[in-house]
């Protein structure tokens, strides 16, 4: 049973890397070839010790086949087999085993980071291009460690691949050399050896599990520090920093036990290497001394290779329990990019974005899990272009669904949202979303420049195009106050700015997009009076160029909007201008609005 499990965890490995690697299988085989060659080239000028001792001692006459070898060469080549010539011959295969070494290395070098920077690419790329849906149930600050721990550790086990081919290919090498000079003490070492190995196979298993737990744990971790960091004022203004602190405590330490476990299994072989072998090597030379034919150039080139022996396969066992350390980084990352393209955003509208008379919802259904609660049902509502839409209702009604639904971060469960009688999801989403502005609550602005801020990524904006937006949006004065103006840097999340000022500059990133459609999604909700009086006379200023639809609990933000929709368990219950609402005395906006005056 001991076997079949150990037999599975290698297939499983052999598996994983074979996913992970395949386009690096020729060079891989080119590592192999060239762990062969430097494996070769050692063997070859160690063995030649033997004919070099032969020049000092007498009778120590070269009796093995590459010893022969070596000196058949040298008469084949009409070179007399002298002191500095095999000196010579002993330097260059240690000069070539280094080139081919330092080839290898090289090469390992170049696919390893090589794997590393395309793989986070991939993940990075993967993770932009996911679904909305897919998004919202990834915890905060898992991609961040798969990014940055687990591609690293990911790319590592490609570094083992090939430390694993080295030790391999020059075990055998040695194996094959040290066959030539002494069969029996040969045997014997891979024997014991052998038996070296398959005493500490328990212990990979148990690397592996330690390894799983701790990948799990450096995950868990990460969300709960970058959830407290993102949450550190309400932490501080609560008063239970003491109790986050204990919490971290607890994750930092059952990590740190995690990892000893995981150091001290992966060490125990190396530990115990260098006794065993020193305590054979001592056993060998009390046997072959007691014989009437020994040699001591032989025995000193047996005990060379018989210690190269045991350090590979100490190496081999290193690699192993580092590979079974690696596994539960690199199915991490293999499982988040594949989870990831499955979940890939799919663009199959191939019509050009035009929108001419009017912005429908016809009979809009949606549910976020098939079989679950429609948050919307049977939603029905038109919007003329250049008109200025609020859409109101309690909280937890669909609002948010909506303007999902419209930046097409879903689809409709059932019905359709169509623009000028076409369905939206025929029109390229790119196309879609170039043309839609979008607002949020949740402000997102860089550690940067105000100018950046506003360009967003789109480089090609002018500072004139920049200049003109802001003051669409009531922001350019304020801006022109600073001494560095847009080129003043608004620190993390706009810290350096009040809540209507940031809010004003994410405005005039959607703005300088030209958009035909602006979204607003409580664009006033955390703003003052007089900010949001700002706010408000952005909004007027944009009726008739820009179609506008602004959801907000605040209904004196919509007071002047052409229409209102009002959203009640996920259904438009009531619609019309404000001042006809306001004319109907049961309506929500009216009891609402003498709520709020």
């Amino acid at each position: 049973m001991s076997f079949i499990k150990t037999d599975n965890r290698i297939r499983d490995v052999a598996n994983l890397s074979r996913r992970a690697f395949n386009r690096y299988k020729g060079l891989i085989i080119l590592l192999t070839a060239l762990g062969f060659a430097s494996g070769l080239l050692e063997g070859i000028g160690i063995n030649a010790i033997i004919p070099l001792f032969s020049f000092f001692i007498d009778g120590d006459q070269e009796t093995d086949f590459i010893s022969r070898a070596i000196r058949q060469i040298y008469e084949y080549a009409h070179i007399d087999f002298t002191l500095a010539y095999l000196l010579a011959f002993i330097i260059l295969m240690f000069v070539l085993k280094t080139f081919v070494s330092g080839v290898f290395m090289y090469i390992k070098i170049r696919i390893n980071t090589d794997y590393e920077e395309r793989v986070r690419n991939e993940l990075f790329d993967a993770m932009l291009n996911s679904r909305w849906g897919h998004l919202l149930k990834q915890k905060l600050g898992h991609l961040e460690i798969i990014l940055m721990n687990d591609a690293t550790r990911a790319a590592h086990m490609l570094e083992l691949i090939s430390s694993f081919i080295m030790a391999i290919t020059g075990l055998a090498m040695y194996i094959v050399v040290a066959v030539n000079i002494s069969l029996a003490t040969t045997l014997l070492t891979v024997a014991l050896g052998g038996v070296f190995f398959l005493f500490f196979k328990p212990l990979m298993y148990r690397t592996r599990v330690a390894a799983y737990k701790t990948a799990v744990m450096n995950k868990e971790v990460n969300h709960y520090v970058s959830e407290n960091i993102l949450g550190l004022k309400s932490v501080k203004a609560m008063a239970v920093e003491a109790r986050v602190s204990r919490q971290g405590r607890r994750y930092f330490t059952e990590l740190r036990q995690l990892r000893v476990i995981v150091l001290f299994l992966s060490s125990i072989s190396s530990i115990l290497v260098q006794p065993i072998s020193l305590i054979f090597i001592s056993v060998v030379f009390f046997i072959s001394y007691q014989g009437f034919d020994f040699n001591f150039a032989a025995f000193a080139a047996v005990v060379y290779l018989i210690q190269r022996i045991f350090q590979h396969i100490q190496k081999l066992q290193s690699n192993l329990h580092a590979m079974n350390e690696t596994v539960p980084y690199l199915k991490s990352v293999l499982e988040y990019r594949e989870k990831s393209l499955q979940a890939a955003e799919r663009d199959e509208g191939r019509a050009r974005f035009s929108f001419e008379r009017s912005l429908q919802f016809n009979q809009v259904s949606f549910a976020y899990e098939e079989g679950r609660h429609h948050v919307l049902q049977g939603v029905t509502f038109s919007i003329a272009k250049g008109q200025i839409a609020g859409l109101i209702g309690p909280s937890g009604v669909g609002k948010t669904t909506v303007i999902d639904l419209l930046l097409r971060l879903f689809e409709p469960t059932a019905g359709t949202i169509t623009l000028d009688g076409k369905n939206i999801s025929d029109i390229s989403l790119k196309e879609w979303r170039k043309n839609v502005g979008h607002v949020s609550q949740d402000i997102f602005l860089m550690n940067d420049t105000i100018a950046n801020n506003i360009k967003f990524y789109n480089h090609s904006l002018s500072r004139k195009e920049i200049e003109k937006v802001a003051k669409m949006a009531n922001i350019y004065d304020f801006i022109q106050k600073f001494s560095n103006g847009f080129d003043t840097v608004i620190g993390e999340r706009g810290i350096m700015l009040s809540a209507g000022q940031r809010q004003r500059i994410i405005i005039a990133r959607a703005l300088a997009r030209n958009p035909k459609i602006l979204i607003l999604d409580e664009a006033t909700s955390a703003l003052d009076n007089e900010s949001e009086a700002k706010i408000q006379q952005v909004i007027e200023n944009l009726k008739g160029k820009i179609t506008v639809l602004a959801v907000a609990h605040r209904l004196s933000t919509l007071r002047n909007s052409d229409k209102l929709f009002v959203l009640d368990n996920g259904k438009i219950v009531e619609q019309g201008s404000p001042a006809e609402l306001l004319k109907e005395k049961e309506s929500y906006f009216n009891k609402m609005y003498d709520i709020i005056k």
